[in-house]
């Protein structure tokens, strides 16, 4: 506490500085308090990821949350850049296939899901047209997919346990490739297979290149694909911003669903193609936007017992997301 100052203007000129003090420090806190919630939105590429594009175009977390929020989208080339930015505190929001959304909130990078975001169609395609079933692929044809432990990694095990009898039979087949530089080994043979999502099942189709029918007992269509996760700390620390995303994510799902024209004039040119053959593409039964996840403990399952996890599976749907999720 100061000394009493006992000479009159002594005191008043220290009594002004204290006020002058005091109002600065309001000041401060009133500028603190106005700065504007940041939550930076990370995803990968494809029309899998459409709800975000919608919500960045639409300000859809701005417009569901009561309070002043800087929402920075911006996009990563795997589910592991996306994990290593949740673990350095960089993201708080993004998205991601089943099987790496279900590692990484089993393995402590501090996330869950928030929420189902859609499903797409995926198809095993080759240009051996004789080729009819996962027997026919011999020891020396190359399947390419996006990596061990992917997304379409898991569903070719899935299928390989289900008509071969073994997860991992085809694992020495596989050859790590991006979705369109796997469409561009395909189309010019250098390799057999490919095991792929839209907009490249769609594309490889009209080159006329054939579906083999592998997988949909395995993962039928509808189905969940991309998720969407959400930091530990923001679900704890801001309630409210973290349910303006749940709630974002619903309205660009149910805006995809029922707007589909609109939406495809809004995303045909990030696939570089017209807004009428986007429109077929977001037509396809396979293809859907949705909050509910189907499938994901399915899959949790089947990595347990297949070797797709260092760490003790999950028990339930609560391990993997937050309890506002609807679906399992």
């Amino acid at each position: 506490m100061k000394k009493r100052i006992l000479a009159g203007v002594t005191a008043l000129v220290t009594l002004a500085a204290m006020s002058f003090s005091l109002s600065g420090c309001g000041s401060d806190e009133s500028a603190d308090s106005a700065k504007a919630e940041k939550i930076t939105v990370v995803q990968q590429y494809g029309m899998a990821y459409a709800p975000f594009q919608i919500m960045e175009e639409q300000n859809l977390i701005e417009k569901n949350y009561d309070g002043d929020v800087e929402v920075e989208y911006t996009q990563l080339n795997s589910g592991s850049s996306i994990n290593d930015s949740f673990m350095s505190g960089d993201v708080q929001v993004g998205a991601m296939g089943v099987g790496p959304a279900i590692t990484g909130a089993l393995t402590g990078v501090g996330y869950k899901i928030c929420s189902n975001m859609s499903a797409q169609p995926h198809r095993l395609m080759t240009t051996d047209s004789s080729a009819a079933s996962l027997k026919d692929i011999g020891s020396n044809d190359q399947i390419a997919l996006v990596n061990l432990g992917s997304f379409q990694h898991i569903l070719l095990a899935m299928a390989c346990e289900e008509e071969l009898g073994d997860a991992h039979a085809l694992d020495n087949n596989i050859v790590a490739m991006a979705h369109p530089d796997g469409m561009t080994a395909l189309i010019n043979g250098t390799v057999k297979y490919q095991l792929t999502t839209s907009p490249y099942v769609f594309k490889e189709a009209d080159q006329g290149i054939s579906e083999m029918d592998v997988l949909s007992d395995v993962w039928p269509d509808g189905n969940s694909f991309i998720v969407a996760v959400a930091s530990q700390k923001l679900h704890d620390d801001n309630p409210e911003l973290y349910q303006a995303v749940v709630d974002a994510i619903a309205e660009a799902c149910d805006y995809l669903t029922e707007n589909k024209e609109e939406a495809a004039e809004l995303l045909c040119e990030n696939e570089d193609v017209d807004a009428e053959t986007m429109l077929s593409w977001l037509e396809d039964p396979a293809c859907s936007y949705s909050t509910e996840l189907r499938g994901v403990m399915d899959m949790a399952t089947f990595m347990d017992e297949n070797g797709f996890l260092e760490v003790d599976g999950a028990e339930s749907i609560s391990d993997l997301a937050f309890d506002n999720v609807k679906g399992n």
